[in-house]
């Protein structure tokens, strides 16, 4: 085939009113409260989303032709989205929660145990009410969709409740807060439920950018540092999977870090294997294998943010270890230039390479069948040219 199938394995959705919400997915007792808290995120998201990123970078995507047709709409809007993603060249996505449209989770529930004024019990009728909205609009287009469920972590049989039901209306994976509040951190064996049931179940474990960064207040360089120090949080809970044992003892459990970059992982290999056959060669007693080799085996990182220097350590970040996103609809992302940026990142690497982190990899991970995509690819996917 003369194009590539892309899978972006790093989009966003969430319900807004213009589409009828949550309201119609949460308890009827928790309505009065829905609507309050959801107008209070609403204004506290809008205000931070006006003074995170410069205007002028704003206005470069809010001209382009797709962002003044309405093309964000698609964050809520299943049949926009996809003639968003494949006008994009996109054929099938990876979708964890938004905000950008006033559509976040309901109750703050995608913000994990740490966020400020955070409810357990409030968080998890929210994750049941958008993991409920995501299942039904995956469904709208087969195949094309896969869902990341949000789940708490605060007590764990209710925690396997909401994985087992997400795997059984075909959500692919869940979303794992980077950061625990005042729980103990994921080496503790308290979590122990919750890593054999994704292993079972084969739902691949993710973080992802937003739920364990601090408050940065209202101070010089709040907004950098914010954005400079989210990638860090969200994958810091890898040394915790492999220095805790995680990864040796359930070797089916799948890993994936989404957008962070991929950068930081050949640093952070080198300086856990490292540690590992040197100042803590203890650690061999209990562990059978170097910290990058359950890398290897167990974990993948989504390139977003790719450039050509990310692209150029494919190799020690693994080939098969890689895929890519779009960010669709966020500003930061390639949405609606992903040619353009794929191509500046990865022009002149062999295609067998790039066919794997631009599609192969994702369908192998989230079970998209590559068949039926490859058909569609053949109509819109980039062409070999153009990458």
């Amino acid at each position: 085939m003369r194009r590539y199938t892309v899978i972006s394995t790093d989009c966003h959705a969430g319900a807004t009113d213009s589409h009828g919400g949550f309201t119609e997915y949460v308890d009827p007792a928790y309505l009065d409260q829905l609507r309050e808290h959801t107008a209070e995120k609403r204004r506290e998201f809008n205000e931070s989303l006006a003074k995170l990123f410069d205007p002028e970078f704003m206005a470069e995507q809010d001209d382009t032709e797709a962002a003044l047709g309405g093309g964000r709409t698609g964050a809520y809007d299943a049949d926009r989205r996809i003639a968003e993603l494949e006008a994009d060249g996109i054929v099938g996505d990876v979708i964890f929660p938004d905000g950008t449209q006033n559509n976040t989770t309901p109750f703050d529930a995608s913000s994990g145990p740490g966020a400020k004024g955070a409810d357990w019990e409030l968080q998890t009728v929210g994750a049941w009410a958008y993991n409920r909205w995501l299942a039904d609009f995956c469904a709208l287009h087969p195949g094309r969709h896969a869902g990341i469920a949000v789940i708490t972590i605060h007590e764990l049989d209710e925690t396997v409740r909401q994985v087992t039901w997400a795997k059984e209306h075909d959500l692919r994976g869940v979303l794992l807060p980077a950061g625990v509040g005042t729980l103990p951190f994921y080496n503790h064996p308290r979590y122990e439920p919750l890593w054999a049931v994704c292993e079972d179940l084969g739902m691949p474990l993710h973080t992802h950018v937003g739920s364990a960064v601090p408050d940065y207040g209202d101070l010089p360089g709040a907004n950098a540092l914010f954005a400079m120090e989210s990638p860090f949080f969200s994958h810091r809970p890898l040394g915790f999977m492999v220095w805790g044992g995680v990864f040796e003892n359930h070797p089916n459990l799948t890993m994936c870090f989404a957008e962070q970059g991929s950068d930081w992982v050949p640093g952070m290999l080198d300086m856990m294997d490292n540690m590992f056959e040197r100042m803590f060669r203890h650690e061999q007693r209990r562990l059978k294998s170097r910290p990058s080799e359950y890398w290897r085996r167990q974990c993948y990182v989504e390139a977003m943010f790719f450039r050509a220097s990310e692209a150029n350590l494919r190799h020690k970040i693994g080939i098969e270890n890689m895929t890519w996103g779009s960010d669709y609809p966020h500003y930061e992302g390639s949405w609606p230039n992903s040619r353009k940026m794929i191509h500046e990142a990865l022009h002149g690497a062999p295609e067998a390479e790039i066919r794997a982190i631009l599609g192969e990899n994702a369908a192998r991970v989230y079970g998209f069948d590559l068949e039926k995509l490859d058909a569609i690819a053949a109509q819109v996917g980039p062409t070999i040219d153009e990458i």
